[in-house]
């Protein structure tokens, strides 16, 4: 079985050698890379061709420059795996030795010709590449299914592994969610069968202000997930969404700034220190908690969580003042 992996890209040259190289270097499975080259205008398509000059698993095409779910979607009908990823061209797929992710998934997704996709766990980096916070979605295998029904995500689109049938057949990701495509697309693939999670380190996920999650104005994210939610559930109950119906809500054109990537940074590494205190890990929680107050250093979130941390018994741990939802970070 081959794995393809589709990779939307649009002036990502600080990032894509390394995103690139992070996937070359995958073993036991059969690989394709279709990079959609969105009108960059940076160095990052050069960096491309480089690229697939030396390695023939790398192809690029010329995308639509019409958002980030055409882009998809052009990658997607491209695309000749049995099986797809997708991989933002700022993320990472963790380095072999310390996930055989790629094998893993096309072996279960072999072994389990009903399931439809399976997805796993995903860890957040900063624009150097630094780990900060491995975002808790759960400890045990799970048939996710139901939850996709009621429009619950509990990881990131791109922990995921699809059958590229089943995308397809979906007609791919659809543009009135651009931005948020990623979290639709989830909830959706669920209508054609069983979603299935396994906690296998799968993503690297990059925090930086450039990547989409922060220049988007955030009331439009917000209102799109939410709608992308609220259809799952139209959807269970009458078999189609207000999108499918041709009449979706209209989206709000509020140019409020998009998220902070320093109060998100923050408040992963506030999440991330409290979950080591909590497992008795004192010393470290409070070393992760030093890196969330140097974050932002006139925040309180970080001095306060410092102080808790320093003083509280373990079992009267309270929650952090920030938290960071694990189906937050739709995409890089």
């Amino acid at each position: 079985m081959t794995v393809s992996i589709v990779i939307p890209m649009r002036n990502g040259e600080p990032f894509i050698r390394p995103t690139l190289e992070s996937i070359l270097t995958q073993e036991g499975v059969e690989l394709e890379v279709v990079v959609i080259n969105d009108g960059s205008t940076d160095g990052s398509e050069k960096t491309v061709a480089d690229i697939a000059k030396s390695d023939p698993r790398v192809r690029m095409i010329d995308g639509p420059q019409l958002g980030i779910a055409p882009s998809l979607n052009a990658g997607l009908a491209a695309a000749t795996g049995d099986y797809l990823v997708r991989c933002d061209a700022d993320d990472l797929l963790p380095a072999p030795g310390t996930s055989d992710r790629l094998a893993a998934q096309a072996e279960y997704l072999d072994q389990h010709p009903d399931v439809v996709a399976v997805c796993g766990t995903y860890t957040t980096i900063s624009d150097k590449g630094k780990p900060l916070s491995s975002l808790y979605t759960g400890d045990d295998p799970a048939d996710i299914t139901a939850e996709l029904h009621a429009g619950e995500t509990r990881t990131h689109f791109g922990t995921y592994m699809t059958r590229t049938a089943a995308l397809r057949e979906l007609g791919g990701a659809r543009p009135y969610f651009n931005g948020v495509e990623d979290v639709d697309l989830q909830l959706r693939i669920a209508t054609l069968g069983p979603v299935h999670y396994q906690p296998l380190d799968c993503y690297r996920y990059r925090l930086h202000g450039t990547s989409s999650t922060h220049t988007q104005p955030s009331p439009q994210r917000v209102f799109l997930t939410d709608t992308a939610r609220a259809f799952a559930k139209q959807r269970v109950a009458t078999g189609e969404d207000d999108l499918m119906r041709g009449n979706p809500p209209e989206v709000p054109q509020d140019h409020a700034p998009g998220v902070d990537v320093r109060e998100q940074t923050q408040g992963m590494l506030i999440g991330e220190a409290w979950r080591h205190f909590r497992a008795g890990q004192r010393g470290k929680g409070l070393g992760i908690m030093w890196q969330a107050t140097r974050t932002r250093p006139l925040h309180p979130a970080g001095w306060f969580g410092m102080v808790q941390v320093l003083i509280k018994p373990r079992r009267r741990a309270i929650e952090p003042l920030t938290k960071s939802s694990p189906s937050q970070p739709s995409h890089g």
